[in-house]
């Protein structure tokens, strides 16, 4: 194995393009000092601290699947606060599919002297973890203090996945993908997708070497890349680079970076169904779905009062969402591609994403739903037609008489009373059945299956004083949103959820008395109904007082926001994704004092378009006067082009809670 980490490493310097000079070992004066020169200040990249004047990597693949990867980096610091982030180089991985080895790391000075990093001072410590517990690692090295100019140079070798894809037997059998004899990347040109910002680029170029009898196939999205194909002593070369990449930060309510920012998607597997039967067979032939007595004796008490199959689906979805918490613990071999025994999940009552649709399918086919299967899909993004893996979550679908597919995520279902998430809606999905399955999308919901509607009755009294209460209810998605603020807290702090928001909503609001929805009832939409009063609410000026809806105040403060798309700005330079349409319908009948008329009553408003839309405004209801709102956001997704109807609907709503103000004078106009 040493013979060829060796051999690999003199093909990549014979091959290396990313610059005509190559790094001596030691030198007296760096090779680079021009490059990094030429390379330019902060104001030449829109401000940033640091700068990678180059990212090469070079790819070799075998026949088995297996890679090796070389990667060079040169950053330049161009601030001071550049010089903080590059305190320390990290090099992440998981040492059950992947093994690396850093092979040099140098400082170059802005006056051309070279300083070599002690590798002897490497620390390969645990990563940070939260939830998931697969025993990731990263190996840090000190960075002696740079200076404005200076710049790091980093060569390090990677081999396997840095995903957990692991086979057994050997030193290098064991970094084989289980998909044996196939290869994928998904390579960005301008962010990481798992990093929330990436410095900009001079120059990034990644080349990926295979053998002839391994042809693949790629796609460029999302911008220009420059590409090209070769053969070369008897291998495929592919090559992609592009030049002057700008910086990559991550905007509120954005999508997930590979839907927007440059990428190529690579592989060799043919089609989607090919990678659709591997997913079925390398879980069945694990007997990941056997069940055992004790699972079977659970899925009989949890479906005994059911007399059909709609009723067996809500039930054993219900059980597995509410009883199996989310909490990813490595059962080692296999972790990362295949789901976790049901029956070890069963005895666990933990797991990931894939592990709780595991116990989902136990159970399922324990019910007698035998044709059911683990489905891939991504949250938060697009999955492309190249039958990469593009893949963060797994669900679980179950063949119905017609021979298509229910869909079902338990994983998302606590306390959410449809089968399929509505912030599911439009995503990718790749069934792993024997037959094979193309990728497919699930379809379109509208924003009025989300709709959260808040109706209000309010009496303003003379002094200014308001009271009032408050119904709350979802409907689909707006309905699992309104639960979760309470799900997730002890029953004991649920009226004091509902006192910090009255508060948020205006200073002086309180609490008289609360009525909440049975949270466990999954048939009927849940309701909170809040009785409040807020003193001192209006503001009276003489025979005047200015009241602002307090309907418009209630919604913006805090107690609901996951219904709103919160975080728009009026500039953006990233589209936006909200995971699902969203509807809200505000209503609000006031009762004033006795002898006090408004004035005038505001003009309606219509903001907007399709995309985005809101229509509110005041009327005469009897005695009383209605303030009704309705707000729109048709897509979950919402491209640039058309972010300026979603931006005009969204800030007119936040306009409405700041200063919208209706003006009741004593004995004023009719």
């Amino acid at each position: 194995m040493r013979n060829r980490w060796i051999l690999f490493a003199a093909i990549a310097t014979l091959l290396w393009t990313c610059t005509a000079v190559l790094a001596q070992e030691s030198a007296a004066v760096s090779p680079y000092k021009d490059l990094v020169a030429a390379a330019g200040r902060s104001a030449d990249w829109d401000d940033n601290d640091v700068l990678l004047v180059f990212d090469s990597t070079w790819v070799d693949v075998d026949t088995t699947g297996l890679s090796h990867k070389r990667v060079h980096t040169l950053t330049k610091v161009l601030t001071p606060n550049g010089v903080a982030k590059l305190r320390a180089a990290r090099f992440d991985y998981d040492p059950a599919s992947n093994k690396i080895e850093i092979l040099t790391a140098r400082v170059h000075r802005k006056n051309g002297t070279v300083e070599t990093l002690d590798l002897g001072l490497l620390k390969d410590l645990p990563q940070p973890q939260h939830m998931i517990y697969w025993g990731a690692r990263m190996k840090t090295l000190p960075v002696p203090p740079l200076e404005v100019g200076d710049a790091l140079e980093l060569e390090y070798m990677t081999m396997g996945f840095m995903i957990a894809y692991l086979a057994s037997d050997g030193e290098e059998e064991r970094y084989i993908p289980p998909m044996r004899g196939t290869y994928y990347d998904v390579i960005m040109f301008g962010s990481s997708i798992m990093e929330n910002e990436t410095p900009p680029m001079k120059r990034k170029a990644y080349t990926i070497t295979m053998p002839e009898t391994m042809p693949a196939q790629y796609e460029t999205y999302n911008g220009e890349i420059y590409s090209a194909t070769l053969f070369e002593n008897g291998r495929l070369v592919y090559h992609f680079w592009k030049d002057n990449v700008p910086a990559y930060e991550a905007e509120e309510r954005s999508p997930g970076p590979q839907d927007f920012v440059p990428k190529v998607v690579f592989t060799n597997v043919r089609s989607w169904a090919e990678k659709s039967r591997w997913f079925y067979h390398v879980n069945e032939n694990a007997h990941v779905f056997d069940s055992d007595d004790a699972i079977r004796r659970e899925v009989q008490k949890i479906t005994a009062n059911c007399r059909d199959d709609t009723c067996k689906f809500y039930a054993l979805l219900h059980w597995v969402a509410q009883e199996i918490r989310y909490s990813g613990i490595s059962m080692g071999e296999g972790e990362g591609y295949t789901l976790h025994p049901g029956t070890m999940t069963f005895h666990d009552r933990a797991g990931v994403c894939k592990d709780i649709a595991g116990m989902l399918v136990t159970m399922l086919r324990a019910a007698g739903f035998t044709e059911t299967y683990p489905v891939m899909t991504m949250a938060g993004a697009r999955v492309e037609r190249i039958p990469a893996d593009q893949f963060n979550h797994c669900v679980v679908a179950t063949r119905k008489p017609d021979g298509s597919f229910l869909m079902l995520d338990p994983t998302w279902s606590p306390f959410n009373p449809k089968l399929w998430s509505h912030a599911e809606s439009e995503q990718h999905i790749v069934i792993g059945s024997p037959e094979g399955e193309d990728l497919q999308q699930i379809a379109k919901f509208t924003a009025e299956e989300n709709d959260v509607s808040f109706t209000m009755t309010t009496r303003l009294a003379a002094s200014g004083d308001l009271s009032g209460t408050v119904t709350v209810q979802g409907k689909s998605y707006g309905d699992s949103r309104t639960r979760r603020e309470f799900s997730d807290n002890g029953q004991d702090r649920w009226d004091q959820t509902c006192r910090r928001r009255l508060a948020a909503a205006y200073p002086t609001a309180e609490l008289v008395s609360v009525k909440y929805g049975d949270m466990w009832d999954f048939e009927t939409p849940w309701t909170l109904r809040i009785e409040f009063r807020v003193p001192r609410y209006a503001r009276v000026i003489g025979n005047r007082m200015d009241y602002e809806p307090f309907s418009a105040k209630f919604l913006f403060g805090g107690s609901y926001q996951h219904n709103l798309p919160t975080g728009l700005k009026e500039k953006r330079t990233q589209p936006v994704f909200t995971y699902n349409p969203r509807h809200i319908t505000v209503s609000e009948t006031l009762t004033l004092p006795a002898g006090f008329t408004a004035k005038t009553l505001p003009d309606e408003r219509d903001t907007g378009g399709e995309i985005g839309h809101l229509n509110d405004g005041w009327e005469k209801s009897g005695a009383a006067l209605k303030f009704s709102q309705v707000f729109k956001l048709r897509d979950r997704s919402i491209p640039l082009d058309d972010y300026d109807e979603a931006w005009q609907a969204y800030h007119s709503l936040e306009e409405t809670a700041k200063d919208q103000a209706l003006v009741i004078e004593k004995g004023g106009a009719k």
